[in-house]
């Protein structure tokens, strides 16, 4: 049978089921739990669980049902008992579930009901997420990249952050069925080339309004590595780069924006046309 538990919070509902659960049990006790969620939204629950026996048949599918139906109303589920079997169902049931569900033995009922009650770690992940302070727009000068540069600018001066605009020069590299990728022996690395690749970059940022604050940075490599590098060792809160940015050998290995989305270790942001 089910017995409600008095508490003070609304957003708790507690009580302690006891004995074999039957589906009488659950036909008076389930429009009183859905009458209290359309009431107060998502709500936690306290559940003691004293001389407990199951469920039969019936009630067992009426308990599986009502959690499939109700799985994204309840924040926490506290479990009482004093049982190993009890406490192996609850790791059982939280594979199965998106609800926060915890057991306590009985002595520990204190402890569970600060657990429910307490909203500091909700809090501190509100607080964690922190204004941007670094941000790198990584850039090839294609149309995708103007579109990149043009978000990049916003972000950066609605967060007065400070913004580099990377542009990596890439090898050559030629490949020949049954043999090995070739980098060909030409002096690509010029002081013209690079200066040609700078000059682009002013002219970047001056058609994209970035402003005289903006750092420029030439590398030559791989632009995916090249990109997760200069953002860890720069300490970047925040990459921007355009959707279809990749060119030459990139597209057979995949594009570098999804490349860098999947591995860097700050935010990323995808800009599309």
């Amino acid at each position: 049978m089910f017995e409600i538990l008095p508490v003070n919070d609304k957003r708790i509902l507690a009580f302690k089921a006891s004995g074999r659960l039957t589906d009488a049990d659950y036909r008076e006790f389930l429009p009183r739990l859905e009458g209290l969620i359309r009431q107060s939204g998502q709500i936690s629950l306290y559940i003691e669980l004293e001389d407990f026996q199951g469920w039969e048949p019936k009630a067992a599918w009426d308990d599986l049902r009502f959690g499939v139906q109700h799985d994204r109303d309840f924040s926490r589920i506290a479990i009482v008992g004093d049982g190993a079997l009890e406490h192996s169902a609850v790791a059982l049931a939280n594979l199965f579930t998106h609800t926060r569900m915890r057991y306590f033995d009985r002595e520990e009922a204190k402890a569970a009901w600060d657990w429910l009650e307490d909203r500091t770690q909700e809090k501190q992940a509100r607080h964690s997420v922190q204004p941007y302070r670094k941000l790198l727009l990584a850039t090839d000068f294609s149309l995708f990249s103007e579109y990149a540069a043009q978000r990049a600018g916003e972000i950066a001066r609605l967060y007065d952050a400070q913004l580099e605009v990377l542009h990596i020069i890439e090898e050559i590299i030629f490949n020949y069925a049954d043999y090995d990728p070739v980098i060909p022996d030409i002096p690509l690395r010029d002081d013209v080339l690079e200066e040609q690749a700078h000059e682009r970059m002013r002219k970047f940022v001056d058609c994209a309004g970035l402003g005289q604050d903006v750092r420029l940075e030439l590398q030559w490599g791989n632009p995916k590595w090249s990109i997760l590098s200069r953002a860890l060792e720069q300490e970047v809160d925040l990459i921007v780069m355009g959707s279809h940015g990749h060119r030459g050998v990139e597209r057979l290995l995949g594009s570098v924006s999804d490349g860098v989305l999947h591995k860097a270790h700050c935010d990323v942001l995808i800009v599309k046309s």
